[in-house]
């Protein structure tokens, strides 16, 4: 058991990540998704759920003490059986619940599942910032185009993590191969997730295991990142960590303005995608 935070640096696809790893979470073991995204979350609205039970409905029963079997109760369930402590769609109401539940972060480490996290877009002074820290994976969601890719090695410099527990995922198609990401960043690619609107949008309302999106290119794709992040919460080794732990051990004793440099300086310019004009899932749902 343990907690995986999901964040960007940029908006890139967050939700659509959480959803799907827990959607094709291994079900040998309980998960939960909780949304914390400043911004306010989508989940509620996509399913067509009730705005009770919430994290505002979590906030109000918790005042005093939040204990962490009342966590549960203010769960909603996806088609396939995760729990999800959904958030409001409104960001004054997201940042409000938060910061009512200010031990949250605290209790999730502690409930008896594997906790999914989603912080959106990442801010130092955020709600999330908690969870980030105490998180046993951290999961960055970035698209594999230059302003992205730059945008992740700025954020870097102010704010290091120890990058054996952090990974990438990359959303959508890009010029950059794996290797040379993880070479220059220092933090290991994990997967790519693809451009897959329909199966995306198919995930609120049947399971991943369902005929119509089980051999959708995202469904696999999140199958394969969620059986690695469950292996890796119970300390069983990762091949391709293993593989690739030369080159992060390289990467990790440079320093975050080296990195940078090799961003601006290596990597060229790359030509936006016309079919979604450069933008991830989300945004263009949006």
């Amino acid at each position: 058991m343990g907690v995986v935070a999901l964040g960007s640096v940029r908006s890139c696809g967050v939700t659509t990540l959480a959803l799907a790893l827990a959607a094709t979470w291994p079900k040998d073991r309980r998960v939960l998704l909780v949304e914390l995204d400043p911004a306010g979350g989508t989940l509620a609205a996509a399913s067509g759920w009730l705005p009770e039970p919430s994290l505002v409905t979590l906030a109000a029963a918790a005042r005093r003490a939040l204990d962490p079997d009342l966590v549960w109760e203010h769960c909603q369930a996806l088609p396939g059986g995760a729990a999800v402590l959904a958030g409001p769609a409104s960001a004054d109401q997201a940042r409000s619940a938060l910061g009512m539940i200010a031990g949250l972060a605290g209790t999730l480490g502690i409930l008896d599942a594997d906790v999914l996290v989603d912080c959106g877009r990442l801010d130092p002074s955020g709600p999330g910032a908690g969870v980030l820290e105490g998180a046993d994976q951290v999961v960055l969601a970035a698209r594999p185009r230059l302003a992205d890719l730059h945008a992740l090695a700025t954020w870097s410099e102010t704010n290091p993590f120890d990058s054996g527990r952090v990974g990438l995922v990359l959303v959508g198609d890009g010029p950059y191969p794996d290797a040379e990401i993880t070479e220059a960043l220092g933090v290991e690619v994990l997967g790519r997730l693809p451009w897959d609107p329909e199966a995306a949008g198919a995930l609120v309302s049947v399971p991943a295991s369902a005929r119509e999106v089980r051999l959708s290119p995202l469904v696999r794709a999140a199958r394969s990142m969620a059986d690695r992040l469950a292996s890796e919460l119970t300390g069983a080794p990762s091949a391709v960590a293993s593989a690739s732990s030369e080159v992060l051990a390289a990467s990790r004793s440079w320093r975050a303005g080296a990195l940078r440099t090799r961003v601006l300086g290596a990597w060229r310019a790359d030509p936006v995608d016309q079919s979604t004009n450069g933008s991830t899932p989300e945004e263009v749902s949006q």
